[in-house]
């Protein structure tokens, strides 16, 4: 088994105390509808809550190569555990008044059968599994009055220190923004095409996911005033549509398999973030998502389309 430094180990387990503290302890019902990629004869699953890892049999490194892209979630794969923590960096490279680039360092880091609640009773994993990395480029821009375009595009690799395995992964999306008013107040609709792809071998594509989603989220007038921050309540509903079909796990005998599902939200916005000592927050909200069977709450920390 390859070892990282312990000056890495001892970065990676700061990073996952941080994430697990905060799915463990802060958000102890936070749920995912995390999507994982398969064909035909490996439908991978995704959890409905923390406690409920995927199982990708077939292709059980599509665990971490799309972490990046999916999300913090706990999985299971070639009869592990892995909780999975994403970090997604980007720093400004370019900006001017009607458009802005930036540099994408997607990070995650694999910890194998180890689980959030394990952080809540003491215990540390001892070494980091898995990390992927896909540096890119991401551009914004103006495309008329009232709308806008976003696109990114990243090719990296990711790594199986436990197998020593290793795999290329390419990403790229696109995304409209139309900014609209109603009742009043500001609004947004956003539509927004994703694809991942990963590669074993040069030359033949292993795994891949693509998703289409489309949302309004809708600014509401009452609002109100919390110290020196001003409060708006919103409301967003969303639609997936999966070009593959996906099968969540659930504690029923029978798994629900999913090609689509629609979101239900309200979150509230403050006019300038709350900071705290490691992260910072400018809005919170709850939703509900369902489909085809499928019965998902999250908890929100950011803009939910």
């Amino acid at each position: 088994m390859s070892k990282l430094s312990p000056f890495f180990n001892r970065l990676f387990l700061n990073i996952l105390t941080v994430s697990a503290w905060l799915l463990g302890s802060v958000i102890p019902n936070v749920t995912w509808a995390q999507v994982y990629p398969s064909d035909d004869n490996s439908i991978a699953s995704s959890p409905i809550n923390s406690q409920l890892p995927i199982d990708t049999k077939d292709n059980p490194s599509s665990v971490y190569a799309f972490g990046s892209y999916l999300g913090t979630g706990v999985y299971r794969a070639a009869e592990q555990n892995a909780t999975v923590v994403s970090i997604p960096l980007s720093f400004d490279f370019q900006k001017d008044s009607e458009s802005q680039t930036w540099l994408r360092l997607p990070l995650s880091f694999g910890f194998f059968d180890y689980l959030a609640q394990d952080l809540t009773e003491g215990e540390f994993p001892s070494s980091v599994g898995t990390m992927t990395v896909t540096p890119g480029i991401e551009h914004h821009w103006q495309a008329s009055t009232n709308t806008r375009m976003e696109a990114y595009f990243d090719v990296g690799f990711g790594t199986n220190f436990d197998t020593s395995d290793n795999l290329a992964i390419l990403a790229t999306g696109i995304s409209t923004l139309y900014d609209f008013t109603f009742g009043g107040e500001e609004s947004v609709w956003v539509s927004r095409l994703h694809f991942a792809g990963y590669s074993e071998r040069v030359g033949k594509l292993t795994d891949q996911f693509a998703v289409l989603q489309t949302g309004v989220d809708i600014g509401l007038s009452p609002r109100w005033q919390w110290q020196d921050i001003q409060v708006q309540p919103r409301l967003f509903l969303l639609g997936y549509w999966y070009f593959n079909a996906l099968n969540f796990s659930s504690d029923s005998e029978q798994d629900t398999v999913v090609s689509g599902s629609y979101e239900l939200g309200a979150t509230l916005v403050f006019s300038k973030p709350i900071d705290a000592d490691l992260l910072s927050i400018d809005r919170i909200g709850l939703s509900y998502r369902t489909g085809d069977g499928l019965s998902i709450w999250r908890l929100l920390f950011s803009f939910p389309i």
